[in-house]
């Protein structure tokens, strides 16, 4: 039977330094809260507001309405992004209302998530799916990814 060998230094190290980036945490989730609170202001301009007008008035309501949160514990951070608007599920998935787990694997599979996450909606064709909180969410799971990976190779270097 072959065993595989493990330096145990190397392996000390490596775990101390994943807890040591744990305290990185809080201020890694006020930078990750303020860009996703970006990145929904650009995939609302993205969806709604920098497309060609169409039959509605563009208010700026639903603008207001995002909102990002995050908050950081001893092991992890939480983002939650949301809007208060009474029609955000409309914009989100369409008039027909499209699966939102497929929404989500289609957010999750593009290259680079810092853009907005678009499917064709506009002033013209209101109906389809304007995914700015889908787009905001693998975004900001994506960013405390990069930032906690960071945080943890600077302390190994």
């Amino acid at each position: 039977m072959s065993g595989i060998d493990v330096d145990d230094r190397a392996l000390r190290a490596l775990f101390q330094g994943v807890l040591d980036a744990c305290d990185e945490l809080p201020a890694i989730a006020a930078r990750v809260e303020a860009e996703t609170l970006g990145h929904l202001i650009l995939g609302a301009q993205a969806n709604i507001y920098n497309t060609t007008p169409g039959a509605y008035d563009r208010t700026q309501d639903y603008l207001r309405s995002l909102n990002a949160r995050a908050r950081a514990t001893r092991t992890g951070i939480r983002v939650t992004v949301s809007s208060d608007s009474p029609y955000a599920s409309l914009i989100e998935y369409g008039r027909d209302g499209v699966d939102p787990a497929q929404l989500q694997a289609r957010a999750e599979a593009r290259p680079d998530p810092s853009r907005p996450f678009t499917v064709g909606r506009s002033g013209q064709a209101w109906w389809l799916p304007g995914p700015v909180l889908t787009g905001a969410q693998v975004f900001a799971a994506r960013r405390i990814e990069e930032l906690l990976c960071k945080s943890i190779r600077m302390r190994d270097a």
